[in-house]
């Protein structure tokens, strides 16, 4: 039983990892939307946003990876 809720928690971990992922690539894609047309009308463009959502994106990415390691740590005891 245990074992059972210890996989769900990490799944659940995961996929919450995951959604925060592509929210974080969502606002990195936007940022750097408004970037170019910023820059494309002749104003100056916020680098610094796009620097702070690319930074929260690989914090998340490393979160992710490190979480993964121990869904497959967990994958390993099934064999």
């Amino acid at each position: 039983m245990a074992d059972d809720l210890t996989r769900r928690f990490v799944a659940r971990q995961l996929q919450l990892t995951i959604d925060e992922l592509k929210r974080d690539a969502e606002r990195l894609a936007s940022a750097a939307r408004q970037y170019a047309d910023d820059l494309a009308v002749g104003r100056h463009g916020s680098a610094h946003r796009i620097a702070q959502d690319a930074a929260a994106l690989a914090l998340t990415e490393r979160r992710l990876a490190g979480m993964r390691e121990i869904a497959s740590l967990l994958g390993e005891d099934d064999s």
